[in-house]
């Protein structure tokens, strides 16, 4: 039977995400992006656990993003397809890090776009220095401390 463990530290996800990734995504709430095997951009606000199975696969808890493209992309980027919450208030999901192939920050061009258009409120996609969550449950979700 396989074995799943929860990571929430960003400490500990360093050890099994890229450094930049695990510690920016899971302790700065913002605007990035993981461009996944399909060519599709998934937009997330943050990550909030890292699950690591016993025979080595990787799941990503995320709160998803708004859909569309970010203020302030290069034009390069605008014509790919940017997912996000289907539809109000379904702001949660799981990711295998095998279908990611690459992951993106957004917020320092959201920032950069707002900051030359004083007359556009400030996105939700700036950084905060709000806890990350750590309490998510999933369904048949067993936890392994150790």
């Amino acid at each position: 039977m396989t074995t799943w463990t929860r990571v929430t530290d960003p400490d500990t996800a360093v050890t099994l995400l890229p450094a930049w990734f695990a510690a920016r995504m899971m302790a700065t709430r913002g605007c990035y992006g993981f461009l996944l095997a399909t060519g599709d951009i998934l937009r997330i606000a943050r990550v909030t656990a890292v699950h690591v199975s016993s025979d080595g696969s990787i799941l990503i808890d995320v709160l998803l993003d708004h859909a569309g493209v970010p203020g302030g992309v290069d034009l390069a980027w605008q014509s790919k397809h940017f997912l996000g919450t289907p539809v109000p208030g379904a702001s949660l999901a799981t990711l295998n890090l095998a279908q990611l192939v690459l992951a993106i920050e957004f917020t320092a061009a959201e920032i950069a776009n707002t900051a030359n258009d004083l007359a556009s409120p400030f996105s939700d996609a700036v950084p905060t220095d709000t806890p990350a969550i750590t309490d998510a449950v999933i369904a048949r979700d067993t936890e392994r401390v150790e």
